[in-house]
């Protein structure tokens, strides 16, 4: 028999904390509430006892402004959005797919994807690293129809479980090209790092990819650290060179500031910082680049 009070939990609207936004979006709580308060982005339901709670309709809105965000919009801009110019503005960040051929790649691998079909999508997938390499397969293919299915998401063509399906087959994809590199390292220790954006992780395991199969040794963790945690990496495994996936949304020079006193506080040779605009050549001495795209991360990689 049928527990009925479950069923009708499920048929239920989904509703969100704001711990569960932040964790979806990598946006800080008092972030969110700062942007509600000045910018009114999100009008959140309360409880008997004031806890914040959101629709998905409000989750994906603060996905959309935290994307924008992140590539360059300021927030005050963004904020006088109205919801169709703001998904308007999405749009515009996905590729243009004006060539035919690849789009009905792109189009029957999205298909697969809607259907949960992880058998067809993988062998599908495995067959452009097989004849293209993992780098031309990831810039070309992969980074693109990942931005693809969130625009999709985002205007409700496709699932949240359908998006974050495609992104999930497409890190495994990643981690057993890497897993298939056996040379051992002979050149210095690289720390990737992400104190920013979530969604972006598959950035983060392909350029380990990179600069694995460039000899370097590579240290990559998941989670935001602290400065602390990341000097406790250096105390075990000294390193040389760092890479920082950091917010958008925290001003250019804070990081400045933090770059600079990293590389003099560690003596790194090189920072790169990902999701950043601002050209940071001058920043500690030119040892600080930015990169915001698979061919940055690629052009980085080969100029170490």
């Amino acid at each position: 028999m049928y527990n009925t009070k479950m069923i009708e939990m499920d048929t239920r609207e989904r509703s969100y904390t704001i711990r569960d936004l932040e964790n979806s979006c990598g946006i800080k709580a008092h972030t969110i509430r700062m942007w509600e308060k000045r910018y009114g982005i999100l009008t959140p339901g309360r409880s008997d006892t004031n806890i914040r709670s959101y629709s998905e309709e409000e989750m994906k809105k603060l996905i959309a402004v935290a994307l924008l965000n992140r590539k360059g919009l300021k927030i005050s801009h963004i904020a006088r959005l109205k919801d169709n110019e703001l998904l308007h503005e999405v749009m515009k960040l996905c590729p243009d797919y004006t060539d035919k051929i690849t789009d009905e790649r792109h189009g029957s691998l999205i298909m697969q994807a809607l259907r949960f079909d992880e058998h067809g999508f993988r062998k599908a997938l495995t067959e452009i690293v097989t004849s293209s390499g993992l780098e031309n397969a990831y810039g070309k293919v992969f980074y693109p129809l990942m931005q693809k299915a969130k625009t999709l998401w985002l205007t409700d063509c496709i699932s949240k479980p359908q998006e974050q399906f495609i992104r999930y087959v497409i890190r495994t994809i990643i981690i057993t090209e890497d897993l298939k590199l056996i040379k051992d390292p002979d050149k210095d220790t690289v720390v990737i790092v992400n104190m920013g954006d979530p969604e972006v992780v598959n950035d983060l395991f392909f350029l380990k990819y990179l600069l694995r199969k460039r000899g370097f040794n590579v240290i990559l963790t998941e989670e935001g650290l602290t400065t602390g945690d990341i000097q406790s990496i250096h105390t075990v495994q000294p390193f040389s060179i760092l890479v920082l996936n950091i917010h958008g949304m925290v001003p250019d020079i804070e990081v400045k500031n933090y770059c600079n006193s990293t590389i003099q506080g560690l003596r790194l040779s090189k920072v790169l910082v990902l999701g950043r605009f601002e050209n940071c050549s001058e920043w500690a001495g030119g040892k600080t680049d930015i990169a915001h795209s698979p061919q940055d991360i690629i052009r980085w990689a080969d100029s170490l």
